[in-house]
């Protein structure tokens, strides 16, 4: 299943965690969050909050575009959106100036509350409690695997026909974005 990466959702449901956490995030934890929020969207409602793609890596999963932006990866154009925006400093995350969060619905910020509260309130290692409650994450010995959008929902109990309609609505998102930036 291809998703349909959303800059801008991206950008704001990064600030809002940013925001939350008090004006700083730590990489790890902000990926995390993101991660849990936009498997939990995918499973509740088909679609996810920034439609990033996923990935297992050693400590756990990780949402792939976000994560290569913070690691300052990425398209020149969306390298300068993202960096407008969003700062790294070390392992902590920051905002240079105020975010549009108003982007994000009611219930896409209410998702990643609960997904910040739930990885902030984590006792132990995160990457362990991830590697626990997301089956969908394998370990890549070192490396990276990525995570199709399907095992995700299969992992979750969700009927293949379900899987089909979640994909068809995805392909239909995917397909009308292209053509509304190919204007």
């Amino acid at each position: 299943m291809i998703l349909n990466f959303d800059m801008k959702k991206a950008i704001g449901a990064t600030a809002y965690l940013i925001e939350r956490e008090g004006g700083t995030a730590s990489m790890f934890s902000l990926l995390k969050a993101l991660y849990y929020a936009d498997r939990s969207a995918l499973i509740n409602w088909g679609k996810p909050i920034t439609g990033d793609s996923f990935a297992s890596l050693d400590k756990g999963p990780v949402v792939t575009r976000i994560y290569d932006l913070l690691k300052g990866k990425g398209f020149e154009k969306d390298m300068a959106e993202w960096n407008d925006v969003i700062r790294r400093d070390g392992n902590s995350v920051s905002m240079r100036k105020r975010a549009d969060t108003t982007i994000l619905s009611e219930r896409e910020i209410e998702l990643l509350e609960h997904s910040r509260a739930t990885i902030r309130n984590i006792r132990g290692p995160i990457a362990d409690w991830l590697h626990q409650n997301c089956p969908e994450w394998e370990d890549p010995h070192g490396s990276s695997i990525p995570i199709d959008p399907t095992q995700i929902l299969r992992q979750a109990g969700k009927s293949e026909e379900e899987i089909r309609t979640t994909e068809e609505a995805n392909e239909e998102i995917r397909l009308l974005n292209h053509m509304l930036d190919s204007r």
